[in-house]
């Protein structure tokens, strides 16, 4: 007795037999590459990011952005922050500042057993990471994670400060791409994200919630500051 699923599998074969595919090659050409921004960089990134709900912050120095971050972990009535190793964060001096505020950095690294390192890491709400670009057309950013660069940091805890240089925008992901360095850090890295604002889902009755899946805030600390 033949079943349906018999049925339909032995359609599918008998089609696949007599189906011929078109010769496509050069027929549909490549998209044209967006228009350039005529203004700078920096200030397309700001607007994109807080068209997604992210928050921009230009800090003339380590002092001042941890002045920002030691304010906000004020305001969540706590004195440690999840963050990557201090000598990854790409902001020389921060951890320095921090401390000079009682903000202790807790490196998201995972020692010890996991479910341990988890659980203590779970209550601290703010977290502290570097981004190795900006995406200005989207206002996205770009990590690179390894043992130095821990993910959890920019995904545990409800608000996210990630730091960046201006040097480090670029228009979009393909000019991002095209940097010659780019492709050799991803190969390198355990772990490649592009984050575009807060964490949202609106599986839920369409309605829009952010911080579902990560973060409920997102804050990109711009610096200028030559590489280390």
């Amino acid at each position: 007795m033949t079943s349906s699923r018999t049925e339909i599998l032995a359609r599918i074969r008998r089609a696949h037999q007599r189906a011929l595919l078109p010769d496509v090659t050069g027929v549909t050409p490549p998209p044209p590459a967006p228009p350039p921004f005529n203004r700078p960089l920096i200030d397309v990134f700001e607007e994109a990011l807080l068209a997604v709900q992210g928050v921009p912050h230009r800090c003339a120095s380590a002092d001042e952005a941890a002045a920002l971050i030691a304010d906000v972990c004020q305001q969540q009535g706590q004195n440690q922050v999840l963050s990557w190793a201090p000598e990854a964060l790409p902001l020389p001096g921060l951890s320095d500042a921090l401390a000079a505020r009682n903000i202790e950095l807790i490196p998201s690294r995972l020692a010890g057993p996991r479910k341990q390192a988890l659980d203590e890491m779970r209550p601290l709400l703010v977290g502290v990471t570097g981004a190795a670009a900006g995406l200005a057309r989207t206002g996205s950013i770009a990590l690179h994670a390894d043992r130095s660069h821990g993910r959890l940091a920019s995904l545990i805890p409800d608000i996210h400060f990630a730091l960046l240089r201006e040097e480090d925008i670029y228009a979009d992901i393909a000019a991002w791409i095209a940097v010659n360095e780019t492709g050799a850090k991803i190969a390198a890295s355990s772990n490649t994200v592009i984050i575009t604002g807060p964490s949202r889902t609106a599986d839920i009755a369409q309605t829009l919630t952010l911080g579902a899946h990560g973060p409920r805030e997102l804050h990109i600390i711009l610096f200028t500051q030559q590489r280390r």
